[in-house]
């Protein structure tokens, strides 16, 4: 083995040598070519690139953003069938340009669970005019854009991304996806393995159970109804759910008055313009149908419990595997976000409570300030995870805890929780973490909306609920404003409303009644029966 070494070597030490020294008298001899391009120019080089110090050819004119006084302000216009039209100037090449309907699983109520999941995979497929998927690829192609859809539980999001110059044809192509669609034989079978595979990953693969316990939570806490449909389809839905339902649900809930097309770097009028060629639909003339919709889909708080015994170690595998974990989550009824000074208030609670993993990526300190750090994953090192999560919506609105930690500690994760929400009910924060959660918030505000997509979506959400858009620093001051007792009321009210409870791992059929869990919570309110925990 050694002496093939050396004789490799021999061979090819020489012509390394040879290469080198024909490199190096090739280097000599471009230097007087290369004199004049530069501070560097005298340094030997082999490839004759373009210096640095000039500027290239054949390249447009750059332009530079100028600084304004005048900052991007929203306009809105309703056109004739009521499709609102909503845009936002903002400097570059490039746009992002969308449709927003009110729609989603809390509409399915007389349909099959999992229309919307369909609707979403079936986006941007087959249409009147483009003949198959791969067409609508090659136009996005060649005007640079991408594409997506995205489901909620009350609306249904179309968007694209493109430069300014394609912006015609991206809204026609939205126009086209959105009220011709054709849903081939192949795309329904497409559209079919796609929602079951996710599925399948969701249940199977993944080892975050964040989205089945959202579900669970919602479904506990609405009553199986309006918000609380399943966002996923059930496994039972997915041959069961056809083209006809598809058009029935769209025919009912895709009308120009449930609409927002909005857009962001693009100027309004040639906006609204397009809106006027592509969007010229009817409008639904018929209000008693509008009320009827309306009703039966109101979001009712019931509270109540859904537990689902589920084995979850083989989520946990390789040399070294993580901890087989049981997941508990305690919701309550929160405010809608219409209702802004106890919608902001919760969302500043919701930050104070803060939480995480015992291990997140980001380094060790990041959001160790927390209560949920403080108090739970640095005193209890069996609970892994501690998060509260905030969920608004027009009429109602959903505040919840995911615990979770070793099936072992399943009690004591539950009596956990309750001591916190027992703080919370029984004295205001501190001023010191109070500002601190608002910073927090006020930060988290800003860094996203420096994302073009991110200010998209916030500009048609806030049309498409109340008509019109308030920029980030109204929010920004409203967040200022919280006080303590704004916490102390917001926190109060909200743990006075029913509970919902969901529980999902090994033995969670153990953990203690819905009954008694309710009670000791409703107890923390009185200064009386205050942290008498399960006696």
């Amino acid at each position: 083995m050694l002496k093939a070494v050396r004789i490799f070597y021999r061979q090819s030490s020489s012509n390394l040598f040879r290469r080198f020294r024909h490199t190096e008298n090739s280097s000599k001899n471009d230097i007087s070519r290369t004199a004049g391009l530069g501070r560097d120019s005298t340094f030997p080089i082999v490839y004759n690139f373009p210096a640095l110090s000039k500027s290239p050819s054949g390249l447009p004119p750059v332009k530079y953003a100028i600084p304004e006084a005048n900052r991007y302000e929203t306009n809105v216009t309703t056109l004739d069938n009521g499709l609102r039209v909503a845009s936002e100037k903002l400097f570059g090449d490039f746009c992002t340009i969308g449709v927003i309907v009110s729609a989603g699983p809390r509409f399915e109520g007389k349909y099959l669970s999992g229309v919307s999941h369909f609707l979403e995979k079936l986006a941007f497929m087959s249409t009147n005019k483009y003949e198959s998927r791969e067409q609508i690829v090659e136009t996005l192609h060649e005007v640079n854009a991408i594409c997506d859809c995205q489901t909620s539980r009350d609306i249904i999001i179309y968007a694209l991304s493109c430069r300014t110059s394609g912006i015609e044809r991206v809204v026609e192509l939205l126009s086209e996806t959105i009220f011709r669609p054709k849903f081939l034989p192949e795309e329904m079978e497409s559209a079919q393995v796609a929602v079951f595979n996710e599925i399948d990953d969701l249940k199977n693969r993944r080892y975050d159970p964040t989205p089945i316990l959202t579900d669970m939570i919602h479904a506990a806490g609405y009553g199986n109804k309006t918000l609380g449909l399943p966002k996923y389809t059930p496994l039972d839905n997915i041959s069961r759910i056809d083209t006809s339902m598809l058009r029935s649900f769209m025919k009912e809930f895709y009308q120009p008055e449930r609409m927002v097309l909005a857009g962001v770097g693009i100027d309004h009028q040639q906006l609204v313009d397009l809106g006027k060629k592509y969007f010229s639909i009817s409008k639904n003339d018929n209000k008693n149908i509008d009320q009827k919709t309306i009703e039966d889909n109101k979001a009712i708080w019931t509270g109540g419990v859904i537990m689902e015994e589920r084995d979850l170690s083989h989520l946990s595998f390789g040399a070294d595997p993580l901890p087989e974990n049981v997941h508990i989550a305690l919701g309550f009824e929160a405010p809608s976000h219409k209702e802004e000074r106890e919608f902001v208030s919760t969302c500043v609670l919701s930050q104070l409570l803060g939480g995480g993993g015992s291990f997140s990526a980001g380094g060790p300190g990041k959001g160790l300030y927390s209560r949920f750090y403080l108090n739970v994953l640095n005193r209890h090192e069996q609970i892994k995870t501690a998060i509260s999560y905030n969920k608004a919506f027009s009429d109602s609105g959903c505040l919840y805890f995911h615990f979770g930690g070793e099936p072992t500690y399943l009690r004591n994760m539950v009596d956990v929780a309750i001591r916190e929400i027992g703080f919370l009910v029984s004295e205001r924060p501190g001023s010191i973490e109070l500002a601190r959660a608002k910073k927090q918030l006020q930060s988290m505000l800003f860094m996203n909306l420096e994302q073009r997509p991110v200010v998209f979506e916030d500009i048609a959400r806030q049309v498409l609920s109340v008509g019109k858009r308030q920029q980030a620093d109204y929010y920004f001051n409203r967040i200022e404003r919280i006080n303590m007792d704004d916490i102390y009321e917001i926190a109060r009210r909200i743990f006075s409303k029913p509970l919902a409870l969901a529980g999902l791992g090994k033995n969670i059929n153990e953990m203690r009644s819905y009954a008694q869990v309710s009670d000791v919570i409703q107890r923390q309110l009185s200064s009386k029966t205050r942290w008498r925990i399960f006696g």
